[in-house]
């Protein structure tokens, strides 16, 4: 009769146990759901704020033309830029498609230092107003994106929950938006001229 009470105190503490790691599980799996969920909503508002870039782009380039023929290169690095983000497969490539267009429309800003008459057009204030929102916007949205994604790496990488998210197949996502590599130099100033 003891061994009997035994043996049931052992397969009452086995499945006392196995709840443990069963609940330990679906509520990281759940988790970790909800996370990569974030991740998800997160970046479709980058997607949003970075659209309505798109959408102003063609707006500023029509409104410059008028001005300045001579710069065309800038707007057609604008252009292919604006097209490389519209044609990006994946995440990465419209991340990486993001970064190039953010250094195409640094030189199209300068242009309104080389026309001053471009800074009067009512039009072209405007609209340059509006991207400089946007460029706000986004830089906001990309934050929070970086936040939510930087959230779900760590918790898929803390122990327990980095053997839940093996077996479920939640990894590790580098898919950060980064600082153009570009930007690191400090422009050179030169008021001798």
């Amino acid at each position: 009769m003891k061994a009997l009470w035994i043996s049931l105190g052992i397969v009452g503490l086995i499945i006392v146990v196995l709840l443990l790691i069963g609940g330990s599980y679906v509520g990281a799996k759940n988790t970790m759901v909800q996370k990569n969920e974030a991740i998800n909503q997160a970046y479709s508002q980058v997607n949003v704020v970075q659209q309505r870039r798109l959408d102003l782009i063609p707006n500023l380039v029509a409104s410059v033309k008028g001005y300045v023929n001579e710069e065309s290169t800038v707007l057609t690095n604008i252009a292919n830029a604006r097209a490389g983000v519209l044609g990006a497969p994946d995440r990465a490539s419209q991340i990486q498609a993001n970064s190039k267009l953010d250094v195409a429309l640094g030189p199209f800003f300068r242009l309104q230092e080389q026309y001053p008459n471009l800074k009067g057009s009512e039009q072209f204030t405007r609209l340059t107003d509006e991207l400089a929102g946007t460029e706000n916007r986004i830089a906001v949205e990309r934050q929070r994106y970086n936040k939510t994604l930087e959230d779900y790496n760590i918790f898929v990488r803390q122990f327990p929950n980095s053997i839940w998210a093996n077996i479920a197949g939640f990894h590790y996502r580098d898919e950060y938006f980064k600082g153009n590599p570009e930007n690191s130099t400090a422009p050179k100033v030169d008021f001798s001229k």
